[in-house]
């Protein structure tokens, strides 16, 4: 019996050494792996904030180079219509000036009373596309 009390007294002793060891090594482990984890996900964090700025700043950059473009568009729209409003006024002038000398009108003062009576009666009843207007 001396023996097997023996014996179970060693490895009673082995696992409650063998348990104390396992304890330390998981808190040794958690505690080491907390702060791992911790560093990793800082680590990361910073790269995804930085990233993020650094896509911030390209969007920045794109939207001031297509506003500045923008501009140019609109202080060149600025400068060409007035422009473009003058030779648009010329052409009316030009084209009012050809076609005028075109039209034809009657000439009522030279009509007697009968002739005089036609035409008013014609243009009364006459539409908008009728020779006599």
């Amino acid at each position: 019996m001396d023996i097997v009390q023996k014996l179970l007294s060693f490895f009673g002793l082995a696992a409650i050494s063998l348990g104390g060891v396992a304890a330390f090594a998981y808190w040794l482990f958690k505690l080491f792996s907390d702060k791992w984890l911790t560093a990793k996900f800082s680590q990361q964090l910073e790269k995804n904030k930085h990233d993020q700025q650094k896509e911030l700043e390209d969007l920045r950059f794109e939207f001031n180079k297509l506003m500045d473009r923008t501009v140019k568009l609109h202080q060149r729209e600025f400068d060409v219509l007035p422009e473009a409003w003058a030779l648009l006024v010329e052409a009316y002038g030009i084209t009012m000036a050809v076609t005028s000398s075109m039209q034809q009108y009657a000439d009522v003062e030279r009509m007697n009373e009968i002739q005089l009576d036609a035409f008013l009666g014609d243009s009364l009843t006459c539409s908008p596309s009728c020779p006599h207007l």
